[in-house]
């Protein structure tokens, strides 16, 4: 395919031509390996893909069972809580003529915050708000200038040192998820806002733990929040039982499929290189101490992904041609190996989307 996307939306083609030739009742391994039900697979090397996957999929795809689960970092509670933490990191206090002491909070992160799905739709009074920021188009604004309501005047309130930081994220938190909501997602919202919160909880009661609390600075409270929540995954309630099955490479193993779709096979991400890609150790020490080394990784990829096309009927493998800073466009060298070394070379097709 020539886009990430359209990998998607091959495999919604391809959910398509599966279920057509079951409804037509194809005869021999066609219809063996037709069905839309449990034996389907579609295997995601770059979890990325999920949510495009999931738009993606055709109307005749009534049921899908998801194994992964939904990083945090793409729901709207983390934005609500990066916008906060922008908020108190960018503020300023000034000194008027008069020696009175002010915060000002800077135009953009205001102007995030009142116009957050959170905040925009629950405060009436923010839109107008956000209206007169606008029309004024200064640098920064006064804090007493942004409480339009009891919330909002919560929201704008300065914090300083990281407790105080971790408290206030909290109470928005809270304020938020008790706040009456009568969207479809009231839910997940207050799901995500409790996932929030209790890594927050966490967070602050491991530092509390450490003693660190007098070396930890504002900056670097920020810092270690967001790489907790950025690993953060909300699992999905299914039926591992029927329907079609959206799982990573990882928890394929020891499972057999009649169809089976694997996207984004670029070589740079399947096997690619995830075990030195964050080391600072070399490869001679990893030799010498027998740590994991890139042929360990490979050699681990490569039998998931013989064990996953073994006993399946009809396998898909998608890959993206183009190439940025990201990829090279290339794809795996499992597909070369199917197509030069293995012996169902006559069997194996290929074609551009």
């Amino acid at each position: 395919t020539v886009s990430e996307v359209m990998q998607c939306k091959c495999a919604g083609r391809l959910l398509e031509r599966l279920r057509s030739e079951r409804a037509a009742g194809a005869a021999g391994a066609e219809a063996r390996g037709g069905g839309l039900d449990k034996e389907t697979a579609i295997v995601l090397t770059d979890e990325n893909l999920l949510m495009p996957l999931l738009y993606s999929l055709p109307e005749c795809v009534d049921n899908v069972n998801i194994t992964m689960g939904y990083p945090l970092r793409q729901t709207l509670a983390y934005s609500f809580a990066e916008r906060l933490l922008e908020l108190q990191r960018r503020k300023k206090v000034r000194t008027t003529r008069s020696g009175e002491v002010r915060t000002v909070f800077y135009y953009s992160d205001a102007a995030g915050l009142l116009s957050h799905p959170y905040i925009g739709g629950a405060c009436p009074g923010a839109e107008a708000l956000l209206a007169e920021l606008t029309r004024r188009q200064a640098a920064y604004v006064d804090s007493r200038r942004l409480a339009g309501d009891a919330l909002l005047e919560r929201i704008f309130t300065p914090c300083q040192g990281w407790r105080q930081l971790g408290g206030y994220l909290i109470e928005m938190l809270s304020a938020v998820a008790s706040m009456p909501y009568a969207g479809e997602d009231r839910r997940e919202r207050t799901e995500f806002l409790t996932v929030v919160a209790d890594n927050l909880r966490r967070l602050v009661n491991s530092l509390d733990a450490c003693g660190l609390g007098k070396e930890i600075t504002d900056g670097v409270f920020s810092s270690l929040l967001r790489r907790v929540l950025q690993n953060v995954r909300i699992p999905f309630q299914g039926e591992p039982l029927a329907g079609v099955q959206v799982m990573g490479i990882l928890e394929t193993r020891n499972l057999d499929f009649e169809n089976v779709v694997i996207l984004s096979m670029n070589d740079d991400n399947f096997p690619g290189s995830r075990t030195v890609s964050s080391s600072f150790v070399p490869y001679n020490l990893r030799m010498a101490y027998g740590l994991p080394t890139p042929l360990h990784h490979e050699g681990v990829y490569a039998y998931y992904f013989y064990r996953l096309v073994q006993r399946a009927r009809r396998v898909f493998m998608v890959y993206c041609s183009s190439s940025d800073e990201k990829s090279t466009g290339e794809p795996s060298r499992y597909i070369y190996q199917l197509l030069y070394e293995s012996p169902h070379r006559g069997r194996i097709a290929r074609r551009s989307i």
